[in-house]
């Protein structure tokens, strides 16, 4: 067994998406994108990893979290006490 990865399997899976932007921010991406010698591929992750940690890390995040996760718990005890009368969708 060879300790050599291929290339493929050293990258992480990526899929494409596909993303509207107002033409003024796409702008400002390759504007960013031509002065650091990247891509605006490259800048929209980083920017999207940035805004994402920002988010799960914000008081407002972790409170909505906790809420959505009660909710959740109390639509599977509706349903594991009266299915009939339950909206949660398996």
């Amino acid at each position: 067994m060879s300790t050599e990865r291929s290339k493929t399997e050293d990258k992480e899976k990526q899929v494409v998406v596909s993303v509207r932007f107002p033409s003024h921010l796409l702008d400002r991406i390759q504007a960013l994108a031509a002065v650091l010698s990247t891509t605006a591929n490259a800048v929209i992750r980083e920017g999207m990893e940035a805004h994402v940690t920002a988010v799960a890390a914000s008081p407002d995040f972790k409170k909505a979290s906790e809420q959505y996760i009660a909710e959740a718990q109390a639509r599977v005890a509706a349903v594991l006490q009266d299915p009939a009368k339950s909206d949660l969708r398996v």
